[in-house]
């Protein structure tokens, strides 16, 4: 442990943060003009995105990390005696015995009613071919947002909404969600859909009395649980968000969290401003990092956060799981977030560390500091580093029994105002201080963060020191340490 009255051998000058700026990336990424962005990490390695983005079929784009996109061309194009005329939204693909199955949403010519079809391509770019040359399935009804996932006993099943237009309860328009179990080819369904999902909690009735949404159903399985997460409200307006629910079968029954909605639209800080910051965050996917040990959400949000409508752009940001199974979302975001983990020639080598702190309040863990999830929302403040009654003074320190060899620390502040920390220190082994760090976040960046870049050094131990808090504060808090470092081996 590093003593408080440690002897300054040797104070470090930090260095600009433009040296490093190519290990972070920001919100929106170059995808726009889309909606409902759907992201497939193949078997090559490769990310596609195929998204609601053309008038007779889907475009897609290509990347390798992620994050920096390139447009590849469309990946399918209505024919023209096609079934399906106009409406092409929100397409899905599925990687599976060598084949790429697209599922897509499509107004039909003879009902111009919507239906859900699917297409099959050898390569993840196209071209694909509507195979079937009519709709997947046919229950009567508009459907949409189709959805496969893939249990882990080879079971298929596919998701999708029931369609408000022609969905009509108690005199409200209403979309819901509904699972059905996928035959083997993927190209056809068995047995009958099951209701799963209508609009229900408040956050859900925010478009107004007289449509409602529960659409964009996706789900992932951790462990024995199914996790379904959906979008509500109307695309177009600020109130679209992400809410999820769970269930112990993939076809339900399925419970939605208290805690939705967990991805929504920011507001500006200073509330000075009648439209949204971040407007209309849903709609989303999955992808996982690089190197499989992150995943992400995949989302779209209004290019013009004043105007909503259709015009919309991707954006990612890290999602996990809580050890209660509950969900965190650090987004939506505005400010530089690190880069997926397995790029940029580092790592978080705060993972690997031994976290302690000069106290801890109780309720509130000093490894929180390493548990992934940043200070977004209210319910984050539950997750931070809190001190116990301190202010200056406080602090946290992670040791490692060998060297790493580290260049950048990114210090996370909690969302709580009443833990705000507005100058603290660095104290790097025995004595290297990196003095005056200042929190000067820009309220209007959401998940700003305190980066602090310095010529490389061996280390065992890094310790933050409170300097000052702010007015008032009777607690300091952090919800997020990262290191930015490599094992000396490695180097």
């Amino acid at each position: 442990m590093i003593e408080d009255s440690v002897e300054r051998k040797n104070e470090i000058t930090p260095l600009s943060w433009e040296n490093i700026k190519k290990r972070f990336y920001s919100n929106p990424l170059p995808v726009n003009n889309i909606g409902d962005p759907f992201v497939l990490k193949a078997s090559d390695g490769k990310y596609y995105c195929y998204a609601t983005s053309a008038s007779d079929g889907y475009k897609v784009w290509l990347s390798d990390d992620l994050v920096n996109w390139q447009y590849a061309g469309m990946a399918f194009r209505r024919e023209a005696d096609s079934w399906a005329v106009s409406d092409f939204w929100a397409p899905e693909v599925v990687e599976y015995n060598g084949k790429y199955y697209m599922f897509f949403s499509a107004r039909e010519e003879n009902t111009k009613s919507l239906r859900i079809g699917a297409a099959v391509s050898d390569s993840p770019l196209g071209p694909f071919e509507d195979v079937l040359k009519r709709p997947l399935f046919d229950f009567g009804y508009a459907a949409i947002d189709a959805s496969v996932f893939i249990d882990d006993d080879g079971k298929k099943y596919l998701y999708y909404s029931r369609d408000c237009s022609e969905n009509i309860v108690n005199g409200v328009h209403e979309s819901h969600i509904y699972g059905i179990e996928l035959a083997d080819d993927m190209l056809s369904v068995t047995g009958q859909p099951v209701l799963l999902t209508q609009p229900e909690q408040r956050w859900e009735k925010m478009s107004g009395d007289a449509w409602r949404w529960n659409e964009g159903p996706i789900v992932l399985k951790r462990g024995s649980i199914y996790y379904m997460f959906y979008s509500a409200n109307c695309y177009a307006d600020a109130t679209y968000s992400v809410g999820y629910a769970t269930s112990e079968s993939p076809l339900g029954p399925f419970k939605k969290s208290e805690q939705n909605p967990i991805l929504k639209s920011k507001l500006y800080p200073d509330m000075t401003k009648s439209e949204p910051l971040i407007s209309g965050p849903g709609h989303n996917s999955f992808a996982l990092s690089p190197d499989g040990k992150e995943l992400f959400i995949v989302y779209h949000t209004h290019t013009n956060p004043s105007l909503g409508g259709g015009n919309r752009q991707m954006n990612i940001d890290r999602i996990g799981f809580r050890d209660d199974g509950t969900v965190y979302v650090n987004g939506p975001s505005l400010s530089p977030q690190i880069l997926p983990s397995g790029l940029g020639g580092f790592y978080n080598a705060a993972l690997e560390a031994k976290v302690s702190a000069s106290s801890v309040k109780p309720g509130h863990k000093a490894e929180s500091l390493v548990d992934g999830e940043l200070g977004f929302t209210k319910a984050s403040t539950d997750y931070d580093w809190v001190s116990n009654g301190e202010t200056e003074g406080a602090w946290v320190c992670l040791e490692w029994d060998d060297e790493r060899l580290i260049d950048t620390i990114v210090l996370f502040p909690s969302f709580s105002d009443d833990r705000r920390i507005d100058e603290g220190q660095l104290i790097i082994d025995d004595g290297n201080l990196i003095n005056n760090v200042k929190f000067d976040l820009d309220a209007e960046k959401p998940g700003a963060s305190v980066i602090i870049h310095f010529p490389e050094i061996k280390a065992k131990s890094v310790k933050f020191v409170v300097k000052k808090a702010s007015e008032g504060v009777q607690e300091v808090g952090l919800s997020e340490i990262y290191v930015m470092g490599k094992a000396l081996d490695e180097k």
